[in-house]
């Protein structure tokens, strides 16, 4: 069940403030150089769908990406564990961004997949889709790391827009039952697929599905994490239209996919 509405999305607390989805060090990093960003939902680009979703609009938002401060979290989640996490993924995470080679440990993986995450969670109430139990922000909070119901994947991104924060994120329902609640709040998958300069990063969050990955595309997985290091001089390179082909592939091959 969601946090009623006036509280924190995270930890249910009063005082909401304006949290920002990207970690403030990224101003630090990379320039802001765009004055709009857009906003788009209902709609894929590699394939027709014909399931029903929410109605397509395009939104053109004033600033940068890195702007958007949705006022749903509290200022002791805002300045407490939220920081911890952003501080510690910087070391790593500012190097991923700016194509720096350099061997990711176990908790170099824990500190980014939790970054990764908590982005992602943030970017899911900027629309109508749920997908994200309150356990998993709980998890998030109390842990600093996602559940094992999160898969999560890293690239170098080859592009020339990787400065304007490239973020895609979808919900799905399936496997509903006779039983199942039917709606926009009681969806059980979230694919997310962000480009933050020269990292592509693509999270697959799913209680019900045990998701293995894509066949015929090169990722290195960093969550749960499998590798005592990641050497990321060797993490393959994807640009624009792969990203953009590899954030719609679980739609596109989901008909026959079931729960495990």
């Amino acid at each position: 069940m969601s946090k009623p509405a006036g509280r924190c999305v995270f930890c249910g607390g009063s005082g909401l403030t304006k949290g920002h989805v990207w970690p403030d060090w990224l101003d630090k990093v990379l320039p802001k150089t765009a004055t709009h960003h857009e906003q788009e939902t209902g709609q894929f680009n590699t394939f027709k769908t014909t399931v029903p979703g929410p109605k397509h609009s395009v939104r053109i938002e004033q600033g940068h990406a890195r702007t958007r401060k949705p006022r749903n979290t509290c200022m002791r989640c805002n300045g407490g564990w939220m920081s911890v996490i952003e501080a510690s993924a910087r070391p790593c995470g500012t190097r991923l961004i700016l194509d720096s080679p350099q061997l990711m440990d176990l908790s170099d993986q824990t500190a980014i997949s939790s970054l990764l995450t908590l982005i992602a969670m943030r970017l899911e109430f900027l629309g109508d889709m749920r997908a994200i139990s309150d356990r998993e922000r709980e998890r998030l909070r109390t842990h600093r790391e996602p559940t094992d119901n999160w898969k999560i994947w890293i690239s170098a991104f080859r592009g020339n827009d990787g400065d304007q924060h490239w973020s895609r994120t979808y919900a799905a329902q399936l496997e509903t039952k006779p039983t199942d609640k039917v709606g926009p709040e009681h969806c059980n998958v979230r694919v997310t697929t962000l480009v933050i300069g020269k990292l592509c990063a693509h999270l697959f969050y799913s209680p019900i599905i045990d998701f293995q990955g894509y066949a015929g595309i090169d990722l290195t997985q960093i969550w749960p994490r499998r590798h005592l290091y990641v050497d990321t001089s060797l993490l393959s390179l994807l640009n624009g239209k792969d990203t953009l082909f590899l954030h719609e592939a679980f739609a596109r091959e989901s008909s026959p996919m079931s729960a495990a």
